[in-house]
């Protein structure tokens, strides 16, 4: 269903590392939804630390000195092009001076391995709230045949020779500072606000010179009201700033960033676009700022035409940026696209409104996998994120960070033509009918979820706006038997039920009194690996069903446990996914296949 080739290609243009690399990391995933994985807490400390020493070198010839930032485990490989980006990471080595102030990143450790180096944290810098033993760690190795080690003892004997004294060494005693220092004077303190942002842009560096007359950049942060900000500058040397592929990764949510875009403005020497993270995101109290600014005259890094990604659907022969947004282009005009809406009857073992979109991803994966343009809206209001006592609330910050709100994003990468993308919208009608009105016009089918307690009305609720409403609903048993009180005149103790009969019983128990309306039918969940195919008895009463206004459009594979939190997919595994036991790929397609036939049975034309 997907093609490792393909997310194996988007990963690596974005990272730099080698396919073969990209493919066996990406082999160990369980699900494809996210290809370059998020730093950990302490993780982005580190990194963010070590960028902000890469982002102020000049003259290097790839965006900030890195060929290759590798996923390791819960660390970072880094692999640089020349010396002089190692030689400015050990600048921030701390060292106590001979009258005794400290200088570097006090806490910043460094230990040889091989040619190459490892960084880390002393414990007392890392976030010890959620008890762990992890240790953050960066590799980093430079040009072939350059031996680090001997840049680091290079380093040391000037240092030594000045009368100075290294503190970087691991197994050195180190405590910590008795007093906080000021924060003016402390990188870490600055950066631990935010460092997810710094981290998220020094593991995708090869993101700057896809673009088009990439021309040199340089990272900065600055302390504002609500946290600590990343300026990017980037110098182009081209007639286009290409701020359409550059919006379109760092929003992008399974290879690039998944910001959301806050503004941007354009003019002929200047383009300035800002980015906020998303509400709740851990350690992201900042803006990301990229100022694209055209330099005449500048030496060009790289060939003037800009690298193909294959994250923005663009084929090998891609020569020249597109003009206008990308979420505009004429092939998001030509569908004419069909809602379904999956919705539900609330009860104490009934489907939930996270397992509907769970349902409604899988289905959408295998339409993408059949080449279609689909889509998965999810009606539902973002939460009120309360944080008690906040450690990355930084002492400085009198105002939250400025929010937008969320648009269209990727869920998989698919295989062409097969599109597969969602978005999150408010409860609110109108805001509803605007994104399902859009929506039609991008995509061939969308699936739309929202409250699972509105199957039985639609008039006041976003069921109005739904082409096909399916209630997706936890497959029961049909009685054969109805068992009779203990005591019966004739002394039965059951009675036998016709398919009719049993079909009330089951819309009573199942439904309730309550009809529903505008229902086009049943989505049954089945418990995965059972039969699906009703026979006999259980036909015939399905049929009754079907006159009745409830059909069972089809069945349904139920998910297994599905692991919440830090660490764990949000997602459901679908066909774009490795494969998994409870559903499995054939469990899914099957099941899809048999609902289309029932959902478009009269318009063959909607099943192309």
């Amino acid at each position: 269903m997907y093609s490792i080739d393909q997310i194996s290609n988007a990963t690596a243009q974005l990272t730099g590392e080698s396919l073969g690399s990209a493919r066996l990391r990406l082999a160990t995933l369980d699900r494809f939804d996210e290809l370059v994985p998020r730093a950990w807490a302490d993780q982005a400390l580190l990194e963010s630390v070590l960028l902000c020493a890469l982002g102020t070198v000049q003259g290097q010839t790839r965006p900030f000195g890195v060929r290759e930032a590798k996923p390791e485990g819960a660390g970072l490989v880094l692999r640089l092009e020349r010396a002089m980006g190692v030689e400015a990471l050990l600048g921030l080595l701390p060292y106590r001076t001979k009258r005794g102030p400290w200088r570097g990143v006090r806490g910043l450790l460094v230990q040889t391995e091989g040619s190459g180096l490892r960084f880390g944290l002393r414990f007392w810098l890392r976030d010890q709230s959620w008890g762990g033993t992890r240790q953050p760690e960066v590799w980093v190795s430079g040009p072939h045949g350059e031996d680090l080690a001997a840049l680091l003892a290079a380093h040391e004997r000037r240092l030594v020779a000045g009368g100075h004294a290294p503190q970087w060494e691991p197994g050195l005693a180190e405590p910590g500072p008795k007093r906080q220092e000021p924060v003016t004077r402390s990188l870490v303190r600055q950066l631990t606000t935010s460092s997810s942002l710094g981290s998220a842009l020094v593991r995708r560096p090869r993101l700057w010179d896809s673009l088009s007359a990439y021309a040199g950049i340089e990272v900065g942060t600055r302390m504002s009201d609500h946290g600590l900000d990343w300026i990017v500058n980037r110098s182009v040397a081209g007639p286009d700033f290409e701020e359409d592929r550059l919006i379109g990764v760092l929003t992008d949510h399974v290879v690039g960033c998944g910001l959301r875009l806050l503004d941007h403005y354009c003019d002929a020497g200047l383009c300035t676009v800002r980015f906020t993270p998303p509400p709740g995101a851990w350690r992201s109290r900042g803006i990301l700022t990229v100022r694209s600014s055209r330099v005449p005259g500048a030496p060009r890094t790289q060939a003037a035409g800009p690298r193909p990604l294959t994250v923005l659907g663009e084929p090998r022969g891609f020569s020249r940026p597109r003009t206008g947004s990308i979420s505009e282009g004429k092939e998001d005009r030509d569908h004419a696209g069909t809602v379904i809406q999956l919705t539900g009857k609330p009860r104490t073992y009934g489907i939930g409104r996270e397992e509907l979109s769970w349902i409604a991803e899988q289905i959408a994966a295998v339409w993408a996998a059949q080449g279609l343009s689909t889509a998965v809206v999810l009606a539902r209001d973002e939460p009120d994120r309360i944080a008690f006592g906040d450690p990355t609330r930084p002492s400085w910050a009198t105002d939250r960070v400025p929010s937008a709100a969320a648009g269209w994003h990727r869920l998989r990468i698919t295989p062409p033509p097969g599109k597969l993308w969602t978005l999150a919208v408010p409860e609110d009608n109108e805001m509803v009918a605007t994104a399902l009105k859009d929506a039609r016009r991008r995509f061939d089918r969308i699936l739309l979820v929202g409250r699972n307690d509105e199957w039985a009305w639609f008039e006041h609720s976003i069921g109005q706006f739904a082409d096909v409403r399916v209630l997706v609903h936890p497959a029961a048993r049909y009685e054969r038997r109805l068992p009779l009180p203990t005591w019966s005149p004739d002394g039965e103790t059951a009675l036998d039920l016709t398919p009719d009969q049993s079909a009330i019983l089951w819309r009573q128990q199942e439904l309730g009194l309550r009809p529903p309306r505008r229902l086009a039918g049943l989505l049954l969940i089945e418990p995965a690996g059972q039969a699906t195919v009703p026979e006999g008895f259980d036909a015939q009463v399905e049929e009754q069903l079907a006159r009745y206004g409830t059909p069972v459009l089809g069945r349904f594979p139920a998910n297994g446990p599905i692991a919440h939190g830090p660490g764990h997919s949000p997602h459901a595994p679908t066909v774009m996914d490795p494969k998994a036991e409870r559903p499995t790929h054939e469990q899914m397609i099957t099941a899809t296949e048999a609902l289309d036939r029932r959902l478009w049975s009269a318009d063959p034309d909607q099943n192309s």
